[in-house]
């Protein structure tokens, strides 16, 4: 039709000069009246095939947008064809329900754990934009949709943090807990007081699962059959009271709450419990950990840090401390004396895990003395596989050393040097690798007393975060091939060695070619960290290793 149309169209005006009509225009003086005439006639002629010209080039766009959009349309057809076709389609519904899960868990998550809660609000801080992964894959298409909402997994792992109205987040939540159906809720939470929010997800108690966040002024009171995790943050808080109903509760992880063994809970099922930032008033550390070996007698992990230095200990106090199913323990931030008071009183027969980041002892406290915990390893008779020291300084480096004299099962250890640019002393490194360097005999012998001394332990693997400008590398070279990890793997050699190196500003790197040349033996890895990247190494390696 449309080549009809223009085969139809004859132009008026063909022969067209536009070199003549422009030397016309600069030439002087003005048309006769027979050129006036026949211009007209030219001019009237021209705008109607302007017109003509305009009708045509109306018709031949109209032609490409239809073809534009018939061509477009075959595409989506193609695509819906091959989409149909896709092998993803004839994977069964549980099948897409995992990968749905696996790709949730995937995103970024800001917790300890990496454990990923989906953020229905974006948070106070925000790296990067909430990721409600529910939301979007149900949102695909209509099996997706339906895979979604058969899979409540999905829906039952969020995260809320409210700091005025909350506006539609309501109805959003609404629709994550009715997707959710009966599954075992876990959340995240970090609300001011009671609202709506908060009366909304108490009506859903009877399916907590695992629960943190911070909530002044929470004042619930109902049952919690499921709850076997709870995490709480507490500004000023000193009771958790409204957690009483949890029956089957198992983990406890309390930050800035220092007095809540007062709490009704039931601490008599506690298995696993870490409190930060404590502050222990006039209570010694050795008072403290008795008060809790009292109330939580299962527990098998116990974790504490604290916000300031627990006192000395009264010489009145000499009740034990006994826990007999405890087997991970963590001090951190606590002075040397407190930690040797404990000791000199507990008895933990299970005790596997050990860590300790000591402060001190300074000047006012009394010398390290390895005797303390050799002789509560012997009285516990406890064999300890794992042991952590945190913030080393040189006069926990001595009690570091002593104590692989005294801990023949320890097959894994982990030592962090302390992070103040102040305490970067190199003696605390070569201290400690000289202590780690097996000699050619099983027993090593003290030339000048003549005695031996029990060998070293027959480590597997070995973690070391630490101060790089001031690293003995070439000493932490012989120490490995002394362990026979560079000597073709030998009967009781290391498996596993990760060796974090922290640089200072403008540092000069001159250790790290040689420590580089490691990277070629199984097992060995070498990470040159940055400040930005410290934490997050810390975290995902170390900070968890309860």
């Amino acid at each position: 039709m449309l080549w009809q149309r223009l085969a139809s169209f004859q132009p008026r005006v063909q022969d067209i000069d536009l070199q003549f009509s422009r030397d016309r225009i600069r030439s002087p003086g003005s048309p006769t009246s027979s050129e006036s005439i026949q211009l007209s006639e030219l001019i009237s002629n021209v705008e109607q095939d302007l017109s003509d010209y305009k009708e045509d080039i109306q018709i031949v766009e109209n032609v490409l947008l239809d073809l534009k959009r018939k061509k477009g349309e075959l595409e989506r057809y193609v695509d819906h064809c091959k989409a149909y076709l896709s092998p993803i389609r004839r994977l069964p519904t549980e099948i897409m329900s995992e990968i749905f899960l696996i790709y949730q868990d995937l995103h970024w998550s800001d917790r300890e754990d990496r454990q990923f809660r989906e953020p229905l609000t974006r948070p106070v801080m925000a790296y990067s934009s909430p990721a409600m992964t529910a939301l979007v894959l149900s949102s695909v298409c209509k099996l997706w949709y339906t895979i979604t909402l058969a899979t409540p997994q999905l829906w039952s792992r969020f995260s809320l943090q409210i700091r005025g109205k909350c506006g539609s987040l309501f109805h959003l939540l609404e629709i994550y807990l009715s997707r959710s159906k009966q599954h075992p809720l876990t959340f995240d939470v970090d609300v001011n007081g009671e609202g709506p929010i908060m009366r909304l997800l108490s009506a859903h108690s009877h399916r907590w699962f695992c629960t943190s966040g911070h909530c002044p002024g929470l004042n619930m009171q109902t049952d919690l059959p499921l709850l076997q995790s709870l995490e709480m943050a507490y500004g000023g808080a000193v009771s958790l009271d409204a957690f009483a109903g949890a029956r089957t509760l198992r983990t406890v992880s309390l930050v800035g709450i220092s007095r809540f063994l007062h709490s009704n809970l039931p601490w008599d099922q506690i298995q696993v419990l870490r409190a930060r930032q404590l502050s222990t008033g006039d209570v010694g550390l050795p008072k403290y950990v008795w008060e809790l070996a009292q109330k939580c007698p299962a527990l098998r992990s116990l974790e504490l840090d604290f916000s300031d230095y627990p006192p000395r200990e009264t010489a009145g106090f000499t009740s034990s401390v006994h826990l007999g199913k405890l087997e991970s323990l963590c001090l951190q931030y606590v002075m040397w004396y407190n930690v040797r008071e404990l000791f000199c009183l507990s008895t933990l027969p299970s005790l596997r895990k050990l860590s300790l980041g000591v402060l001190g002892p300074y000047d006012d406290g009394p010398t390290p003395d390895i005797a303390v915990i050799s002789s509560f390893i012997s009285r516990s008779h406890c064999s300890i596989s794992v042991l952590r020291f945190t913030n080393l300084r040189t006069s926990m480096a001595q009690i570091a050393c002593g104590m692989l004299h005294h801990v023949p099962t320890l097959t894994e250890l982990i030592l962090q040097e302390s992070t103040h640019s102040t305490f970067h002393v190199p003696a605390v490194m070569e201290t400690l690798i000289a202590a780690l360097r097996i000699s050619p005999s099983p027993v090593e012998v003290d030339g000048h007393a003549g005695e031996s001394k029990p060998a070293l332990p027959l480590l597997r693997r070995l973690v070391m975060e630490v101060y790089a400008d001031n690293f003995p590398a070439s000493q932490f070279v012989d120490m490995l091939e002394s362990r026979g990890m560079l000597a073709g793997g030998s009967l009781g050699a290391l498996k596993l060695v990760r060796l974090f190196l922290q640089w200072s500003d403008g540092a000069e790197d001159f250790n790290l070619p040689l420590l580089q040349s490691l990277e070629a033996w199984p097992g060995v890895e070498i990470i040159a960290s940055t400040c930005a990247s410290r934490r997050y190494l810390r975290n995902e390696d170390s900070e968890r290793w309860v």
